[in-house]
């Protein structure tokens, strides 16, 4: 049968079926039907030989978290977690292959309802490595048994050693059929974990010193109340928390997170990027912790050290993982999230859209959605990439944009209060439906129940104010509320600079100001802020990369600031200078090491070789940073706008006409609103003289957009 992503059998009904079948139910749910073809072969003779009943599961997700299992088995009690790998005769049983079986395990037993208490037992399988002796060292303090290494010729055999050494309470197998609607929750071992590791944390990169924590604890306090009232009541609750760059919003939303694991909270994002450098820095701070301090390590831990088997994970190293583990507890890909909603608990078609029966509605009665105005829309829900769907059957009766699916699902729980985390004007992509579609769905019966909690600014400030499909202002929609007295406006929600800020809202109004083309306004500005915080302009890359440094090391700290370069994604003709757009899902996996690596690295920010756009810093930030800017977005003295050009990759700039004009030039105003906004002590913005000998490059192409720049008075070098 076949559940959301994963296919799973009864092993008798798994063992009579034919490679075709087994494979035709897999065609649509995974991408290496190739490799199953000789791994079906190999299972059907494994379990011939051990004569054993249970369940076997393939492709399957743990649920909320973006890890997919080759193979379960469920059998006398126990969970096998079994992984398939090809590698070559000299990285046979490689050392990530065996950490990546440990950690589906670790996970299922700090994430898994109906896991937690049961033996796991991973199992990574290299089907033409040597054999080697099996590795009986178990963890009984968590019910874990050590990585397992198998050929094709002895998994038959380690699982019965397993099973004969490793007696388990079975009851029935009703636990085998319950087992896949399993749900993410965390142990609460796990959520004391997440909670020690937050109150030593420190991650350069997380917390600069410039938000105000004052400010930050006073949201959180208040979100806290609201939860805590929620919970009390039996009701529902929506809280948008809003601020300038810099003031802390991503850190209240973290806190949050962490203050409220008792109700199984957690932080969702659809940035990859940010949950990708956050999760590394948590990670490598923790690691640091464990190289340098031992001020929480108690006497009870290092008795524990001293008496740790000679074979296997001691428990130091087992703390340690614990740790690193418990980040998954505190933010996690929307995406992730999504798909157990779509695959475990919704059920729909013919319009109508219900829990499915006998499913757990959830244990997740606090979320946290990070950057909310980029949720998508119903139409960029249907792509594959968010629905996890290669294609969809019933389009016309999918119900859902991305906050009516998130919404709907914290509706089926007896409360819950979710928290909108709210950048302004930062919708960059195609498919944002931006705050305008949280309140739509607000507004329809389901919701009516729900109180909604925000900040004048989020009603009053331009940069929140975008039409959604049927063009109803967020004013609109706080005048009904309003009406049916479900709205509670709220300064705390809203972030404001700390007093003692270098970077403090100046600089975003000024940016404001600049994008808005109101001159006056932005060279006041200008001028109120450079003597704290430098903006200058160059022609020149190499004097821009020099300011950059000189800079940095005239600053204070100059050992922990960073620096960097910053271009939009459609920058095309950069490449004269050295830079290339990166396309994230290629480039996805390095930007931990873009923010976090030192100097000496090639692939560091520092290094200034590699520039990262729109999509890879949103939410985050460095010290100092030089914005190139591109002919794709250029000041229009004639029309006193700005106007999109986009690149046909060859040697043409096209200028979109209406209404795609106006779509492109609404978005990549965002997202140049985004590059002038990551820098937190000073920025270069580096404008190019073009070239009279390359059409692509023509000077009059920039030299709209530097003179308007230079009339708003910012300084040139």
């Amino acid at each position: 049968m076949t559940s959301g992503k994963h296919v799973s059998y009864e092993v008798s009904e798994f063992l009579k079926l034919t490679k075709e079948q087994f494979t035709g139910n897999l065609r649509d749910e995974s991408k290496q039907t190739q490799t199953w073809d000789h791994e079906f072969d190999h299972l059907q003779k494994v379990l011939s030989e051990l004569d054993i009943e249970g369940h076997i599961i393939f492709e399957y997700g743990i649920p909320s978290l973006n890890f997919v299992i080759d193979v379960v088995l469920l059998t006398k009690g126990k969970i096998f977690v079994i992984e398939y790998k090809d590698g070559d005769s000299s990285k046979y049983y490689a050392p990530i292959d065996l950490k990546q079986c440990r950690n589906y395990a670790l996970r299922l037993k700090y994430f898994h309802s109906t896991s937690s208490d049961r033996w796991i037992i991973p199992i990574l399988v290299e089907m033409s490595a040597p054999d080697v002796d099996f590795d009986k060292d178990k963890n009984d303090e968590i019910s874990v048994w050590n990585t397992i290494k198998c050929n094709q010729n002895n998994l038959a055999e380690a699982i019965s050693t397993v099973n004969t050494s490793l007696e388990c309470d079975e009851d029935d197998n009703k636990w085998e059929e319950s087992w896949e609607n399993g749900i993410y929750k965390a142990t609460p071992t796990i959520i004391k974990a997440a909670c020690e590791m937050w109150e030593r944390q420190n991650v350069r990169g997380l917390d600069s010193g410039e938000s105000d924590p004052d400010t930050r604890l006073a949201a959180e306090d208040y979100v806290l109340e609201i939860v805590l009232q929620a919970k009390a009541n039996k009701s529902k609750s929506i809280v948008f928390v809003t601020g300038v760059p810099g003031a802390g919003k991503t850190l209240v939303g973290l806190g949050l997170s962490v203050r409220c694991q008792d109700y199984g909270a957690s932080m969702l994002s659809g940035n990859d990027p940010l949950v990708r450098v956050l999760s590394t820095a948590l990670r490598r701070d923790l690691d640091k912790q464990y190289k340098t301090n031992k001020k929480f390590m108690n006497d009870e831990i290092i008795k524990k050290y001293e008496h740790a088997k000679a074979k296997g994970l001691s428990q130091k190293e087992r703390e340690k993982e614990k740790d690193a583990i418990s980040v998954d507890a505190v933010i996690r890909t929307a995406y992730a999230y999504k798909q157990e909603i779509i695959q475990n608990r919704l059920n729909w078609g013919n319009k109508t859209y219900t829990l499915r029966e006998g499913v757990d509605k959830g244990s997740q009665h606090v979320i946290i959605f990070d950057e909310a105005q980029r949720a998508w829309t119903r139409e960029k829900m249907l792509t594959p990439g968010q629905s996890g769907k290669k294609e969809w059957q019933d389009k016309e009766n999918w119900p859902f944009s991305e906050p009516g699916l998130l919404l709907w699902d914290m509706n089926q729980r007896d409360w819950g209060v979710f928290v909108c985390l709210v950048g302004g004007g930062q919708e960059i992509n195609t498919g944002e439906a931006g705050i305008g579609e949280w309140m739509k769905v607000l507004a329809t019966d389901p919701y009516k129940g729900w109180q909604i909690y925000l900040s004048n600014q989020l009603v009053k400030e331009e940069e929140y104010q975008r039409r959604n499909s049927d063009n109803k202002l967020l004013q609109d929609y706080c005048k009904e509320f309003e009406k049916q007295k479900r709205l509670n406006k709220k300064k705390e929600l809203h972030l404001t600079e700390s007093q003692r800020s270098i970077r403090n809202s100046k600089v975003s109004d000024f940016v404001n100001k600049l994008l808005s083309r109101k001159v006056e306004e932005a060279k006041t500005l200008y001028e109120e802020i450079f003597p704290t915080y430098k903006i200058y302009l160059t022609r020149n890359v190499q004097t821009a990369k020099e300011k950059l440094k000189e800079m940095k090391s005239s600053g204070e700290f100059p050992e922990i600031t960073r620096m960097g370069m910053l271009m939009s994604s459609e920058a095309a003709r950069m490449r004269p200078f050295g830079y290339e757009i990166k396309k994230v899902r290629e480039y996805l996996s390095k930007t931990p090491n873009w923010f976090l690596d030192s100097s000496e690295y090639v692939g560091s920010s520092d290094y200034l070789e590699v520039a990262l756009n729109e999509f890879f810093v949103q939410g985050l930030e460095i010290d100092y940073a030089t914005v190139m800017w591109d002919a794709d977005f250029r000041y229009d003295q004639n029309n006193n706008d700005w106007e999109y050009f986009c690149f046909d990759g060859k040697n043409k700039w096209s200028k979109r006409d209406e209404p795609h004009q106006d779509i492109k030039r609404f978005y990549m105003k965002n997202a140049y609103r985004v590059l002038l906004t990551r820098a937190r002590l000073g920025m270069v913005i580096f404008v190019p003289e073009g070239s009279s000998t390359d059409k692509t490059r023509n000077p009059k192409f920039y030299d709209c957009t530097y003179n308007y720049l230079k009339s708003i008075g910012i300084k040139e070098i």
